[in-house]
């Protein structure tokens, strides 16, 4: 996946005064050197390596290697300039190289459930990257809650998830909003300050809006109805019906991670094992959700493992969605799937830039560039309200520690400086893009000082249709959603397996691992 940008939750709350407009720092384009990557640098190099000795060859007769020469500084060059679909045309070279491996490896295929090598109640059938994930047996202080941990065991993480319910923000007050948009970067703050030093490694807020299948409306008719036989009725039950193709029902997971190793200590007093792990992890998980429920969020508790995994299969086969609606409604049917079922029974990618699962298609877009331009607090509100397939948002979002956000926040500064003495020098002109992200790096370095946590954050957005023509209709609907946003939204060409683990399913995934000082 892609690097993150990085913020400060405390950016909202600066700018409530403004009428609670406010706006995203743009993406970093400083490059190693003077805007440019290494691997550009290294391209382009070599382009006038290659170019220069094609000339020696020409003047020496060789005009057939000269020639050959020439057309691969060409490449090289192209290589290392050129910009395609949002990315340079170096980053795209390890994703089609994958891409091509994996398909070559016959891996972008995946044979589950019945097909599945391992049946066992603890492992889970997921695919790709998800594949580490086995559940790990935990129940809560009451002695017969359970709930839904998982467990990978080569990232060593523990993951759980929130179920959350929304309320209706665009209806409130104005001091309402304001209040709840305050009480949520308090939130933001706890999670990465507090529980961030707890082992809080990243969390994600993940909301998907589904086709209400079962109809609320018709359901409650057929429930309460006296007289089927009147015309009253007969009516009702025709609006009702009419009414349920385009009912739709929003669901909003807070997926925490937590990293073993970082809670090594307190496991080892707790006695070690997987029993250690739920105690420790169960510990925390009631603190997280106190404070979302203090900023006024509702919540009905964490995952159970059937919970857990009825939103897991429901995601990879989306006609599953009505049936999963009514378990538990009734008697001697229990909610939710078996945790070992929570897996597809295919996956294979379609191209370059749709993944098809049992029954969907999906394609996830990765929002490369968030509005810069002031915007209202509700401005995703379309993404929601104006689109009527199958889609899920992913905000996933990891806390930085104090000391390497402070390192990292003084060592781009100081890396600015230096480019723009060297453009004095040269004379050459600094843009607006480059004046505002400067503005940006002393507005995070600023907000650092007055205690503010810092955080690498990615938006990735999922659309999920039943037939490929309307993938791309309603892909195309998202986009232009986005656009009038001030959003840019890049198609993960190469990568929708992976994307679709990370987006699509409330796991917490999506952000690319930090190298050094700091690669983001």
């Amino acid at each position: 996946m892609r690097p993150a940008r990085c913020c400060a939750p405390s950016r909202l709350c600066n700018d409530l005064e403004l009428l609670m407009r406010f706006s995203f720092s743009p993406r970093s384009s400083r490059g190693a050197v003077m805007g440019f990557t290494w691997s550009q640098i290294v391209m382009v190099s070599l382009g006038v390596l290659c170019a220069v000795t094609a000339v020696n060859l020409g003047v020496s007769g060789a005009r057939w290697t000269a020639a050959a020469l020439a057309v691969v500084a060409a490449v090289l060059w192209v290589l290392g300039l050129l910009r395609l679909r949002g990315r340079r045309a170096t980053a795209w070279l390890p994703v089609i190289t994958g891409a091509l491996i994996q398909r070559a490896a016959r891996q972008d295929r995946y044979r589950g459930l019945v097909f599945a090598p391992n049946g066992a109640a603890g492992h889970l059938d997921l695919p790709g990257p998800a594949a580490g994930y086995r559940w790990l047996p935990a129940v809560a202080a009451d002695g017969t809650t359970h709930v839904g941990l998982l467990a990978h065991a080569g990232e060593r993480t523990v993951t759980a998830a929130l179920r959350c319910h929304g309320s209706n923000f665009l209806l409130a007050d104005t001091e309402v909003q304001e209040q709840r948009l305050v009480d949520w970067a308090q939130v933001l703050n706890i999670l990465g300050s507090e529980y961030g030093d707890l082992g809080l490694a990243r969390w994600s807020l993940t909301t998907r809006v589904v086709p209400d299948t079962g109809n609320r409306a018709q359901r409650y008719l057929a429930g309460r109805a006296v007289d089927t036989t009147s015309p009253a009725y007969e009516s009702l039950a025709e609006l009702t019906a009419a009414a349920g193709p385009s009912a739709q029902r929003h669901e909003t997971f807070l997926a925490v991670v937590f990293d073993a190793a970082r809670m090594s200590g307190e496991v080892a007093d707790a006695g070690g094992g997987d029993a250690a792990v739920a105690a420790v992890v169960l510990d925390k998980l009631t603190g997280i959700e106190a404070t979302v429920a203090e900023a006024g969020v509702p919540t009905d508790g964490w995952l159970s493992p059937r919970g857990y995994a009825a939103v897991l299969r429901s995601q990879f086969d989306p006609a599953d969605q009505a049936e999963l609606g009514l378990r538990g409604a009734g008697p001697g049917v229990a909610a939710g799937v078996a945790p070992r079922l929570a897996g597809p029974a295919a996956t294979e990618t379609v191209g370059w830039s749709v993944l098809r699962h049992d029954s969907g298609y999906s394609r996830t877009l990765w929002v490369a560039e968030m509005p810069r331009t002031l915007v209202g607090a509700t401005w995703l509100t379309g993404l929601y309200t104006r689109v009527t397939g199958r889609r899920t948002v992913t905000l996933v979002a990891q806390p930085i520690p104090a000391a390497l956000a402070n390192l990292a926040a003084r060592r781009e500064q100081v890396a600015r400086a230096g480019d723009e003495l060297a453009k004095r020098k040269l004379r050459l002109v600094r843009t607006a893009r480059e004046q505002q992200e400067a503005r940006s790096v002393a507005q995070i370095d600023r907000e650092q000082a007055q205690g503010h946590v810092r955080y690498r954050y990615a938006l990735l957005v999922t659309i999920t249709a039943t037939t490929i023509d309307g993938l791309e209709q309603d892909t195309r609907t998202v986009k232009r959603i986005l656009a009038r946003a001030g959003c840019e939204a890049v198609v993960l060409f190469g990568e929708q397996d992976q994307a679709f683990a990370a987006e699509a399913l409330p796991l917490g995934r999506g952000l690319a691992p930090i190298r050094g000082w700091w690669a983001a």
